[in-house]
C-alpha cells in the first residue's frame, strides 16, 4: 500500500470512528497515528476522498463519503434534507440551506451531473446554480417541490 493510500485510508477510518471538525483536528490525530501531514495534504485528501462537511448537532463536521447509492437516490435525500428554499434569477437557481450545509449540496449537485446544470458555487448557506437556460432553471426547481417558493422579502419599515 502506498504511503497516500494508508493515509486516505486513516483519515476514513478516523472520519468513521469519531467527530472531526477542523483540518486541524484531523492533521493532528493522524499525527497522532505517526503520519507525516500538512494541512494542504490533508485538503488535497479529502478533496480526493469526496468528503463533505454536514451538520453535527450545532456544529459541522467532516462525514466521510457515503456507500455507493444511486446519485439519483443521494441527490433527492440531500435536496429533501438540506435545502430550505430556492428561487430562480434568470438562469441562475439560488439555493438556502442551514449554515454550513451549501458545500455538502453543491458537491450532491455537481457530482449527479444533472444535464439541466452548468456548475455550483457555494457559501456557507447559499448556494448559485448555473443552469444552462431559463427552463432548465425552472425544470430543476420543479425538482425542489414546494422548497422552492421564493421566500418573502423583508420588511423596511420608512424612517
Amino acid at each position: 500500500m502506498t504511503a497516500k493510500a494508508a493515509r486516505q485510508n486513516a483519515i476514513l477510518d478516523l472520519l468513521r470512528s469519531r467527530p472531526i471538525h477542523t483540518q486541524a483536528e484531523l492533521t493532528a490525530a493522524l499525527r497522532q497515528r505517526r503520519l507525516r501531514v500538512t494541512q494542504a495534504t490533508v485538503s488535497r485528501d479529502l478533496r480526493e476522498l469526496g468528503v463533505v462537511r454536514g451538520p453535527d448537532g450545532g456544529r459541522v463536521r467532516y462525514q466521510p463519503p457515503e456507500l455507493p447509492a444511486p446519485a439519483s437516490t443521494r441527490l433527492a435525500e440531500v435536496l429533501a434534507t438540506y435545502v430550505r428554499s430556492g428561487e430562480a434569477v434568470g438562469t441562475m437557481v439560488v439555493l438556502h440551506t442551514p449554515p454550513g450545509c451549501a458545500p455538502l449540496v453543491a458537491s450532491a449537485l455537481d457530482r449527479d451531473l444533472l444535464v439541466e446544470l452548468a456548475g455550483t458555487v457555494a457559501g456557507d448557506d447559499t448556494i448559485f446554480v448555473q443552469t444552462r437556460s431559463v427552463r432548465g432553471a425552472a425544470r430543476f426547481l420543479a425538482r425542489l417541490g414546494p422548497r422552492a417558493a421564493p421566500r418573502p422579502l423583508m420588511e423596511v419599515s420608512p424612517r
